[in-house]
């Protein structure tokens, strides 16, 4: 016969195991979820964190595309404003030579301007008109055509402007010596003279060989007649040298 308590006892050991078992599975299952909620959490955070970088970088990239795009039309506009300045500065600079070759063929296509030296005249003498002594004069040097001599003056054929001026060398001994420029022109059907210019020498005493020489700017009108004279000295002796006394007109516009 079988006994009864021995397999009694024989069968609770399976029952204490199982129960251990349950637990053991338990804990583990409840493991395994705190696990896999961690891990779930962790996959989240990953995720947002992938996102996030995608992001950036996609932002980034758009940036430095657009970045780039602009470059090349602020460089393309630089070039293009560089290429406008460029030629404006050689237009530029064509027009401001073609304004001095201009200039140059205007000045060179324009009248010399005129002028007349006197020098006296060695093969006459002084004249004298009552206490005015006259010098006779012949042309040293000329060039143009509106200044001439007539009669023993100097006559202005062009309103301008002029450069005057006349010398004379005296040899006489006396207190004072010198000369004077003359313009005569007709007004309201009477000539009358003008005088322009004066010089006048104190010459010391025993002194000889004195030079007097007066220079003058002056405005002169078509017809004017210009004469040199020497005044209150009719017994006055004068140098006829060419480089002692001269008489001349320089137009100067």
């Amino acid at each position: 016969m079988c006994d009864l308590t021995h397999l009694s006892s024989w069968g609770n050991i399976p029952s204490a195991g199982l129960t251990m078992l349950y637990n053991a599975l338990f804990s583990l299952t409840a493991i395994m979820f705190c696990l896999s909620l961690f891990l779930a959490h962790r996959v989240s955070v990953l995720e947002k964190d992938f996102q996030k970088l995608r992001g950036d970088t996609s932002q980034q990239l758009n940036q430095q595309r657009s970045e780039g795009v602009h470059g090349k039309l602020a460089k393309t506009s630089k070039t293009r404003e560089g290429m406008k300045q460029s030629v404006f500065q050689r237009a530029q600079s064509s027009l401001e030579s073609f304004s001095r070759r201009v200039k140059r063929e205007q000045s060179s296509c324009r009248a010399p301007l005129s002028f007349l030296q006197l020098r006296a005249n060695t093969n006459k003498q002084p004249e004298r008109r009552g206490n005015i002594t006259v010098i006779p004069w012949t042309v040293s040097a000329q060039r143009g055509n509106t200044i001439s001599q007539r009669e023993n003056r100097i006559v202005v054929q062009e309103d301008g402007y002029y450069l005057v001026f006349g010398q004379v060398l005296f040899q006489s001994q006396s207190t004072v010596m010198g000369h004077v420029i003359q313009s005569w022109s007709s007004t309201e059907g009477e000539t009358r003279p003008t005088e322009l210019l004066r010089c006048l020498q104190d010459i010391t005493e025993g002194a000889y060989d004195n030079t007097c020489y007066t220079a003058g700017t002056v405005h002169l009108l078509l017809g004017e007649e210009l004469e040199m004279m020497i005044p209150c000295r009719p017994s006055a002796l004068i140098s006829l040298e060419a480089d002692s006394t001269f008489f001349g007109v320089i137009q100067l516009n």
